[in-house]
């Protein structure tokens, strides 16, 4: 008998009544096509853009115009000349503060069209994901800023030049303090630069804040090994994978390279005869739990018990000492011993922004002796190093008065800071403030000044996500508007001549090697990655025992925060493909709303497009999800966003502020 699958509660019930339900075809996301001469016959997607605020012709007219871009080198050959209507591919590098993905990048007319991945990537291996795609229509946003602006007006590059080198220079002179605020910058050549650049204004302080944190992580490995480090995860040598709360197929961490690594031991080869198995404890039902072997729906203030439990079983089989806590809520013995039988070929993680939580995990892996195979902590994982202890400690002092400039890049605290209010509070008692937004985003608006920073597309950089492995970014087509690169905006206030691209090409030369420079510098261009020499060196860390609390679980419904695979953290909510998307769990698109038990529904009498009240304020509608755990709701973040543009102002709700923060870590679960 043929298994049928169905992706709704509506859609069981039409197939038990034996009728078929029509499914919308998946999007494509490519601009190709959308100018004037070929968008005859498909007026109705332009119409629909043009109502967002999109001036995708427009710009695409524009910019065919100019020449191709100084320096870059294409992904397959580099002609005299572009041919109309024979693309070009530039190996180039999408990261925006939160997601990694080496990419080659299609041009037509010197216009990027589509977005794909890079199969010389060790890392991300030519995969991509729903934002990596979609980041092609932001470079064509109307929404972005054309000029620099101050006090709400548009200003010239002079003008900013001259006054934020004064107010620098002036509050240098008298001590005052200065905060750069910005996401985590995994560039090895702008982290020298943004060094420089504190190096010429001692009283700058930098701090790195990232929307949703993982700092527990690594402040467990600091306890536990002495590196404040986020191990990289070798999905590839787990045998048998044990998740809590960690979507590592959806959001968590590198998802394009996590699952390239994961999906590489779930197929039947030759030469590869057994598959890898997975055990996904969550709560709520996410992207890798729908691919697991065995789930498990828990409340998240049963994680900690559930993975003692976890613990124990490891520790008994081993000779180890055990804690005393509560029973499971739910079977751990299969999980303890498949785990068991593949010490040093399994992994166990966790998604959750919880110390002791992190420490339970690491106790876990130790006791496996997973470091060294599956956990690397010599190579670490360079995304996400924010710092929410320094964050709030600005957040504290611009309240009091005690910070007198303030620099925001790719950042937007008063939209995503789980205390906004806070900081916009803060913000306007800071006398200086400047954002490099490229649009007037919440906290854009709010500032003195605006040095609207180049999109991607339109950039030099480099990017090291792992210890090791790096890649290039390079530009696919000139910038359309008045807009300068983040990183030429430091060199012009720091006092460095030229612009960036020469300041990455010297850089580079120390990497590189000044012998045979030219030649080594265009074959990095030309494939978007290159691996540093690696120590052949087995890995054996000594592993520091810490205290390890048994909480108990808690009483009543749980809510849980997530982050949607199309719309993230929200900083492309006006990305009209991505809001079109639909949800690869709830098929949903637009909006986000609160996904509730099938059992509580029945309980409550709710159903699909009630609207309840969340902490009897913040009002949404009702999303019955088969798969969502007995105690708990969850609500996307990334919504609710007033200063996005046409297409993302006001769809949905804000619930960054009802993040749970404990012990100094803010979290998405036990809200």
């Amino acid at each position: 008998m043929e298994k049928k699958y169905w992706q709704s509660i509506e859609e069981y019930k039409e197939q038990k009544k034996g009728t078929d339900v029509q499914k919308d075809p998946l999007p494509e996301f490519s601009v190709e096509g959308l100018d004037e001469s070929e968008i005859k016959g498909k007026s109705s997607r332009r119409d629909f853009l043009k109502m967002l605020g999109f001036s995708v012709s427009a710009v695409a007219l524009v910019s065919s115009c100019q020449t191709p871009v100084r320096k870059a080198i294409p992904f397959l050959t580099q002609p005299e000349e572009l041919v109309p209507g024979i693309p070009n591919f530039y190996a180039s590098t999408f990261f925006d503060g939160h997601d990694y993905c080496s990419i080659l990048v299609k041009t037509r007319e010197n216009r990027p069209i589509k977005i794909e991945g890079n199969d010389m990537s060790p890392l991300s291996r030519g995969g991509t994901s729903a934002r990596v795609q979609a980041s092609v229509l932001n470079l064509y946003d109307d929404a972005r800023l054309k000029n620099p602006y101050k006090d709400g007006a548009e200003t010239d590059w002079a003008t900013i030049d001259k006054e934020v080198k004064e107010q620098l220079e002036a509050l240098g002179l008298s001590g005052r303090k200065v905060v750069l605020i910005t996401s985590t910058v995994i560039s090895p050549t702008t982290k020298k630069l943004i060094n420089e650049f504190t190096a010429k204004y001692p009283n700058v302080e930098w701090v790195t804040y990232d929307t949703i944190s993982y700092e527990a992580i690594r402040k467990a490995h600091e306890l536990n090994f002495g590196k404040a480090v986020i191990p990289d995860y070798n999905f590839e040598k787990a045998k048998v994978v044990v998740g809590f709360n960690a979507d590592y197929m959806g959001t968590w961490f590198d998802p394009v390279s996590f699952t390239k690594q994961f999906s590489k031991n779930r197929k039947i080869l030759k030469g590869n005869t057994e598959m890898s198995r997975l055990y996904q404890y969550e709560s709520r039902l996410s992207l890798t739990g729908s691919n697991t072997d065995y789930r498990y729906g828990i409340k998240p203030s049963d994680e900690a018990t559930v993975l003692l439990n976890l613990y124990n079983e490891i520790a008994k089989a081993t000779g180890m000492s055990t804690y005393n806590v509560n029973s499971s809520p739910v079977d751990i013995s299969k999980a303890a011993l498949d785990l068991l039988e593949n010490k040093g070929s399994s992994l166990v993680v966790s998604g959750t922004n919880n110390l002791n939580i992190q420490l339970i995990v690491n106790a876990i892996n130790n006791a496996l002796e997973n470091y060294g195979t599956t956990l690397c902590i010599s190579n670490p994982i360079n995304l996400k190093q924010g710092n929410e202890s320094a964050m709030a400690q600005v957040v504290s002092e611009m309240n009091n008065g005690k910070v007198d400039g303030l620099l925001l890049y790719n950042v937007n605290p008063v939209y995503d800071y789980y205390n906004a209010k806070s900081f916009a509070e803060g913000l306007k008692k800071v006398g200086f403030t400047l954002s490099f937004a490229d649009t007037k985003d919440e906290t854009a608006e709010l500032c003195q000044y605006i040095a609207p920073d180049h999109n991607y597309l339109e950039s030099w950089n480099d990017a090291e996500p792992v210890k090791g492995e790096l890649s290039i970014v390079q530009p696919a087509i000139r910038p359309i508007f008045n807009t300068r690169q983040f990183q030429d905006s430091l060199m012009k206030w720091t006092g460095i001549s030229g612009d960036f691209s020469d300041y990455l090409e010297n850089n580079w030369k120390g990497i590189l090697g000044e012998d045979g420079f030219a030649s080594a510098w265009n074959n990095v261009k030309h494939n978007g990655v290159y691996s540093l020499p690696k120590e052949d060196m087995q890995e054996s860390p000594v592993f520091n025992e810490q205290k390890i609390s048994a909480a108990t679980g808690g009483d009543g419904l749980e809510l849980v925060l997530y982050e949607k695979i199309a719309m993230g953290t929200g900083k492309y909510a006006n990305n009209p493909w991505l809001l079109e998307m639909p949800d690869p769990i709830t098929t949903a698109t637009w909006d986000n709303y609160v996904c509730v038990p099938v059992k509580y529904a029945e309980q409550e009498g709710l159903k699909h497009e009630d609207v309840v009240k969340i902490n009897g304020e913040l009002e949404l509608p009702v999303l019955v999800q088969p798969g969502q755990p007995d105690g708990t709701i969850s609500i996307a973040l990334g919504y609710g966003r007033t200063a996005a543009g046409k297409a993302g102002n006001d769809v949905g709700k804000n619930v960054f502020y009802l993040m749970n923060v404990s012990n100094g870590y803010a979290d998405v679960a036990g809200a």
